[in-house]
């Protein structure tokens, strides 16, 4: 768990986006094109910083969510998050892990 407390998958996406989009990813890595490593107290100074609200979601299944998550985060998992968007508004900055 402190690994995974340690360094967070952050993106940060509009959420002018569509359901439908998809991201292009980066070959080398698998992650989103502009995804970025941030430790967690940074995504504290970002939030600060952008006076917006984090919402940090766990994109695994209900099983692994359960065993290890980071405090504070919600679980929507990856084949159930383009459903999901839509309930954010608009100045809610969304963070992946």
């Amino acid at each position: 768990m402190a690994r995974r407390l340690a360094w967070l998958l952050a993106l940060l996406v509009p959420l002018t986006l569509t359901a439908q989009t998809r991201f292009p990813a980066n070959p080398e890595t698998g992650r989103a094109i502009g995804a970025k490593e941030m430790p967690p107290a940074i995504l504290s100074q970002l939030e600060k910083a952008l006076g917006r609200k984090l919402v940090i979601i766990d994109v695994r299944g209900a099983a692994e969510f359960k065993k290890d998550t980071i405090p504070g985060a919600i679980n929507i998992p990856l084949d159930q998050l383009s459903r999901h968007l839509k309930d954010f508004t608009k100045d809610t900055t969304l963070v992946f892990t």
